[in-house]
């Protein structure tokens, strides 16, 4: 069998050897097989997905959504830039200067 590679996979194949990550050339074959045969044997690290149709996963997107709890819509105060950071910044507002004041927040 002839396979014939992209110059940039070319390239790749030669720094995988200078980085001892395979011998030679012909051993691209085996370790794109690895690579193959691991995906097939856990698809999506382990995890697999059903297949859903469009009305099950609208179904089931709304299930998830209304198992939030009902909370309040934030107060525009909260929203505000020196409510939104951790730290202040001391008269940059007021035109002084522009010093910066770190606090920790727990």
């Amino acid at each position: 069998m002839t396979i014939q590679l992209k110059p940039e996979q070319e390239q790749i194949v030669g720094q995988a050897i200078q980085a001892g990550l395979i011998a030679n050339a012909d051993d691209i074959l085996d370790v794109g097989i690895d690579a193959i045969r691991q995906r097939l044997k856990s698809p999506r690290n382990g995890v697999t997905t059903p297949v859903l149709s469009a009305e099950e996963w609208e179904r089931e997107f709304d299930t998830w959504i209304e198992s939030f709890p009902d909370t309040a819509p934030l107060p525009d105060e909260a929203l505000r830039r020196q409510n939104l950071y951790p730290y202040s910044r001391k008269g940059f507002d007021e035109g002084g200067s522009y010093e910066w004041t770190i606090s920790r927040v727990d």
